[in-house]
């Protein structure tokens, strides 16, 4: 509606400067050797060592600390940057961090068994909302939202890379270039030809497999083998024929879900090309890839739904307060 559109603009209208958002990788990375050296010579907790990635997905700085579990002492381990800042340090199974956000202390545990493990900050909120303005019915709707509700306890490295991606305005003017009728729709190839080039590049890590069964509405990283995500998402459509087949690829996790799903602007994107060759007559991936690709794509599917514009919503809370 009229006041949601205007929501959007408003928090769009601001200008987003590093440190405020991170680069693609959203790699802040923090050196911390003295927690080496503690936890080397730890009792509490021998075993493996291995590294431990942090990322602080809240609006303000936090502090991380190291919790001694045998004795009420706690040390620090160093400041990690807001809207996505990360610090990669050595631990060990079992051992405790701590934080306080809004006057409340968490705690992050590290897990018993791992080569090594991805961990998201976000205090008590479960879900991070991106809202998009997209085109629908063909174009023939200019401005429709929709709020992706990420939750990064499912996927963490799939819902980092997401934010990443909406932070650094990816998403902006991306096509949704395949839209299957009762199966998927998929977007992420980079409207930017300099960036399709790169995304070779932008290859990151799968997340373990938490039993997230999938579900209409839920979104996943595509991929095409082991450690292959890139930016291209898709959606699992209303009423999915495949829905088993979900899930049983290293690199298909869950990381979120459409707000309001069957109200959403999802069935409205324009699904009359089918699927892409050679089982319908929709884009060639490949043909979209090359610098004429979205060329390609104005010439040959002039009634392909594209996004406008995402953002982090919470990103501009406080700027609005």
């Amino acid at each position: 509606n009229n006041s949601d559109s205007k929501l959007l603009f408003r928090f769009v209208s601001f200008t987003m400067e590093p440190p405020f958002y991170p680069s693609v990788r959203g790699k802040l990375l923090l050196t911390v050797g003295f927690l080496a050296m503690i936890m080397a010579n730890s009792q509490e907790n021998p075993g493996k060592q291995f590294k431990m990635t942090v990322r602080n997905e809240l609006t303000k700085d936090v502090t991380l600390f190291w919790e001694a579990k045998t004795d009420d002492y706690r040390r620090e381990v160093g400041l990690i940057k807001s809207h996505g800042g990360e610090a990669t340090f050595d631990t060990f199974a079992g051992h405790l961090f701590s934080y306080v956000h809004e006057e409340e202390r968490h705690f992050v545990e590290a897990p018993a068994e791992a080569e090594e493990h991805y961990v998201v900050l976000n205090a008590n909120e479960e879900d991070i909302i991106v809202r998009c303005s997209t085109t629908a019915r063909g174009q023939k709707d200019s401005e429709r939202l929709i709020d992706f509700h990420v939750r990064p306890n499912w996927s963490p490295r799939g819902a980092a890379r997401f934010l990443s991606l909406i932070r650094h305005k990816h998403y902006d003017g991306v096509a949704i270039n395949r839209v299957v009728k009762n199966f998927l729709t998929q977007f992420g190839i980079p409207s930017n030809p300099e960036t399709r080039l790169e995304l070779g590049s932008l290859e990151f890590q799968d997340d373990p497999n938490v039993g997230i069964p999938f579900e209409p509405g839920m979104l996943s990283f595509a991929g095409n083998g082991k450690n292959s995500r890139t930016t291209e998402v898709f959606v699992v459509m209303p009423d999915c024929i495949h829905l088993s087949s979900f899930g049983k690829e290293p690199w298909e996790t869950p990381f979120g879900f459409v707000g309001s799903f069957e109200e959403s602007v999802v069935t409205d994107w324009y699904d009359g090309y089918g699927d892409m060759p050679p089982d319908g007559n929709g884009p060639d991936p490949q043909k979209i890839y090359p610098e004429n690709g979205y060329e390609y794509l104005e010439k040959e599917f002039p009634k392909m739904d594209y996004i406008n514009e995402c953002i982090v919503v919470k990103d501009f809370l406080d700027e609005e307060l």
